[in-house]
């Protein structure tokens, strides 16, 4: 059975139908037609390897308690492969999925979800094209049957409505139906009534209302900010904390009107969290922030590389269940360990093997949270030898959201001409401190990563070498509360977990993933805001994301400058 010319046959016929603008898209995706984010991104490609942008703050607004945060501007977003592969799950059941791959984000970006990262220029339409009818040919064979002939039009009409309606994340109007059962109209001449039924759901894939995360926008800069509707709400909450799509719960308190009240959408987000589903993409981000997502290190063999990934896991579910849950993340002694990682570890042999698992306590120096995860510290290293130039980036860049400018062309060739051969590590960073080219940028980063001087490029504990103590003393150079000495990956953790300007990255890292945006001086309020909320919570990661949702800014949107949608 061939589905693939008869629908895109549709795609390009019923494309004119409509036009594709916020709020009011019609037709189908189409090569070269449609929209297309690769004009319209105000966010430019990040990667949090290769920081960009000036070291120097945002300027500071004055955020009275009793003044409104700044409503969001957010470009518009396409739904990701996670979120596509959920939905079709719902949508037809767990046997249905798609063989040919919805198109993957782009890398570069700080989050998966931004809207950059998600574009739909000619490779990724193609892929959108196979991926509906790789889904449709399946629903093919899984139709309910009608009951006879002359019904068959009633019949078609009602399934693609109820499906449009729950996969448009809003009742399909009388436009969008028109282009769904138009397909099928046209279908059923040469195709049987199933093969006919599925043309429709192809269409239904490919439509803007069903790629796009389409919400009401102010279209001039100068136009007042909007608000969402129930509908909106509760396709934005499902999409943040599910990837998926609203229950029938969601649902009613949109149509209700209920969502309008921040309460009610906190209560909501708090009965969200507690779903299964939520649990992954808390973790998804999580792992995105420590930029650590699908890392794979060339200096650890594959068992051990499977047990770090299983541990990482597991130490992310100890601190989204913690009461404080930052504290745990960035501080806290115990692990997980099965057979490999006992060895890797130095623990006497207790687990029976790779999928015996127990938890321990490590030495307080060994294990700081996530800081001294052998992943985290191999991720930002050269190998087998450590960096504390990248692993004081991290911190400075991940864990406190300052900035730092990218390296002057030539950099390591300066390093060598800036110190001589034998150089020992501290030496070479104080010659790039010392250094009028290097030298504002390495001061911010070096002597944050010296606290990690104990750990090797595997992640290691490694605390003594050739009988001498390392050296693990650093500084950070901050005219925040983080300012100053310190001794020890210890000691910086401690720092962190008690800074409200970590309190502050960890939340604006949070909206930045959950909208794909930067934030912008406008936005410092409402980052304030959400971080005081998260401060007096004990910092519970939980009542972070869930918080999220209970800002009247959640429900409000500003115009989106810089040419973007």
């Amino acid at each position: 059975m061939k589905l693939k010319n008869t629908a895109r046959l549709y795609a390009t016929l019923f494309v004119a139908l409509g036009g594709s603008t916020l709020g009011a898209c019609v037709g189908v995706v189409s090569p070269g037609s449609g929209i297309s984010q690769n004009s319209v991104d105000p966010n430019q490609p990040v990667d949090p390897n290769q920081p960009v942008g000036p070291a120097q703050p945002p300027p500071v607004l004055s955020c009275s308690a009793t003044a409104a945060p700044s409503p969001f501007a957010v470009p518009l977003q396409r739904i990701n492969d996670t979120q596509y592969n959920s939905i079709i799950g719902e949508l037809f059941g767990a046997g249905v999925i798609a063989q040919s791959a919805f198109p993957p984000p782009l890398g570069g970006y700080p989050y998966a979800t931004y809207s950059g990262a998600n574009p739909m220029g000619e490779g990724q339409t193609q892929a959108v094209f196979d991926a509906a009818e790789s889904v449709a040919m399946q629903v093919a064979d899984i139709v309910p049957p009608c009951s006879s002939v002359s019904a068959e039009t009633s019949c078609a009409t009602t399934y693609l409505n109820t499906l449009a309606t729950r996969a448009f994340r809003h009742p399909a109007t009388t436009t969008e139906m028109s282009v769904i059962v138009g397909s099928y109209t046209h279908a059923r001449p040469t195709l049987s009534y199933s093969e006919s039924v599925a043309v429709g759901v192809e269409t239904i894939l490919q439509m803007p209302q069903f790629l796009y995360v389409l919400e009401s926008q102010p279209v001039t800069a100068t136009a007042p900010a909007t608000t969402l509707t129930g509908a909106e709400l509760a396709q934005r909450m499902a999409l943040l904390y599910w990837n998926g799509l609203p229950d029938q719960t969601l649902l009613d308190a949109g149509q209700s009107g209920a969502l309008a009240d921040p309460k009610n959408r906190l209560a909501q987000a708090q009965r969200m969290l507690k779903d299964p589903r939520a649990h992954g993409v808390l973790t998804d981000f999580l792992l995105q922030w420590m930029t650590v997502k699908g890392f794979h290190a060339d200096v650890h063999a594959a068992n051990l590389q499977a047990a770090l990934d299983e541990e990482m896991r597991r130490d992310l579910d100890q601190a989204l269940a913690a009461d404080d849950g930052l504290h745990a993340l960035i501080t806290s002694q115990q692990t997980f360990v099965n057979s490999v990682l006992e060895t890797f570890y130095g623990l006497p042999a207790q687990s029976t093997g790779p999928s015996d698992w127990r938890q321990v306590n490590l030495d307080a120096e060994q294990r700081v949270g996530l800081l001294t995860h052998p992943l985290l510290l191999a991720k930002f290293a050269h190998g087998q030898t450590a960096s504390p130039i990248l692993r004081g980036k991290f911190i400075r860049m991940m864990v406190m959201c300052d900035t730092i400018a990218p390296p002057p062309p030539g950099a390591l060739a300066a390093q060598d001409m800036l110190t001589p051969v034998g150089a020992t590590v501290r030496e070479q960073s104080q010659a790039r401190i010392n250094s009028a080219t290097c030298g504002f940028c390495h001061k911010l980063m070096d002597p944050i990563g010296f606290a990690f001087s104990a750990f090797d490029g595997l992640g290691k504990y490694v605390p003594t070498v050739g009988g001498q103590t390392v050296d693990v003393s650093g500084h950070i150079e901050s005219t925040s509360d983080l300012g100053g000495d310190f001794s020890g990956v210890r000691a910086l953790g401690e720092k962190l977990a008690q800074s409200p300007k970590v309190q502050a990255c960890l939340t604006t890292q949070w909206m930045r993933y959950a909208f794909g945006i930067n934030e912008t001086s406008v936005d410092q309020c409402t980052v304030q805001s959400l971080a005081g909320q998260f401060g007096q919570q004990n910092n519970s990661l939980t009542a972070l994301f869930a918080g999220l949702s209970g800002l009247d800014s959640f429900a409000q949107r500003r115009a989106v400058t810089g040419g973007a949608l």
